[in-house]
């Protein structure tokens, strides 16, 4: 899969203000960023920060993909992370190779006139006056004021106009198409599969930050025991291995394993800690437990051993930090301390 070239040159921009003097941007030379990237500008429609430039990006001294950038991103770039390269990194590590513009664009083009412009259509098909989904906070609908290549200029439903880059921020509106996930483009729920320590491993994306997504793994466990997996969208396709039959649900009274009974009537009434770190309220098998902010959440009730333990409905595994044991006094012991009973 190809990357998108606002992925690669993109990716980590620091959300902070650059408030370093910003660098003159120079046509045909070569810029070294610190995530090895490189990068090479051919024009710009003009010196303004929301002019679109033609440029290609290098990857291991080659040539390897060719697009647009807004002006503005790439200034921010120089403050960042991109230096002209040295003569010494020309000598030590050449970058090679230039590649053609795409069929119909040789390089970036003076702005049309208005009633050009309005058909003018940029990277992923869109144009003037459509509406798209544009990633701001979460994936929001935006209509197209203006279309700089793979830059968009956008009116936001809060009233503000902002610049979204094709592919990363920009995709079409309802469901995504294969040529959408080639650009590397998924949406939450999409079963993809990711590639982790070399093997490709069955998932779902969960979120995106910029091009960075998350995909759960059923059986990952990565940092503090967790199954998401962070990717970038070359190491992420979609999956065409049939989905899992969906888990036994566990029918409503059944015990969840042989062994188990209900709590019934034997602890009913309520209960708390002193102080009142948690509540639970026992009624005919079912337990209502509430913390201090208010939050409150109905179980199942069932006593496996001597130990209270609690299920959710329909599941057969207990939630481990709500068992409690009794205690000789008549109390329940938790993690956070002994409950009493202190009414019906």
């Amino acid at each position: 899969m190809r990357i998108p070239l606002s992925k690669s040159l993109l990716f980590a921009l620091p959300l902070v203000n650059l408030i370093a003097q910003t660098p003159a941007l120079q046509m045909n030379t070569i810029y070294i960023c610190n995530d090895g990237v490189a990068f090479k500008v051919f024009s710009c429609t003009s010196t303004q920060d929301q002019a679109a430039c033609e440029l290609q990006n290098y990857r291991n001294g080659q040539a390897f993909q060719r697009g647009q950038l807004l002006r503005k991103q790439l200034t921010d770039l120089l403050v960042s992370k991109c230096h002209v390269q040295t003569p010494a990194e020309a000598r030590a590590n050449p970058q090679r190779g230039e590649i053609p513009p795409p069929a119909g664009r040789a390089g970036v083009r003076a702005a049309q006139p208005a009633a050009q412009a309005g058909a003018q259509v940029g990277a992923g098909g869109f144009k003037v006056g459509d509406t798209v989904r544009v990633l701001f906070n979460g994936w929001v609908e935006a209509r197209i004021l203006e279309v700089h290549g793979s830059a968009y200029l956008v009116h936001m439903p809060n009233g503000v106009d902002v610049s979204k880059m094709w592919p990363v921020e920009v995709r079409r509106v309802g469901k995504l198409t294969a040529q959408d996930h080639a650009v590397g483009q998924y949406d939450a729920g999409d079963r993809v599969q990711v590639l982790v320590n070399g093997r490709w491993m069955e998932g779902e994306v969960r979120g995106q930050n910029l091009n960075l997504y998350d995909v759960r793994v059923p059986g990952y466990r990565g940092d503090f025991d967790s199954d998401l997996v962070s990717a970038t969208p070359d190491k992420i396709r979609i999956s065409n291995t049939p989905p899992p039959p969906a888990p036994a649900k566990r029918a409503a009274g059944q015990a969840p394993k042989a062994g188990m009974t209900s709590c019934g009537n034997k602890y009913d009434g309520r209960w708390e800690q002193n102080p009142a770190l948690t509540r639970i309220v026992f009624r005919g098998g079912k337990a209502t437990i509430s913390d201090p902010t208010g939050f409150s959440k109905q179980y199942d009730c069932f006593i496996v051993d001597g130990q209270v333990q609690f299920f959710e409905e329909g599941e057969f595994k207990p939630v481990d930090y709500l068992t409690l044991l009794p205690n000789n006094d008549g109390t329940l012991q938790s993690e956070l301390g002994p409950l009493k009973k202190m009414g019906n």
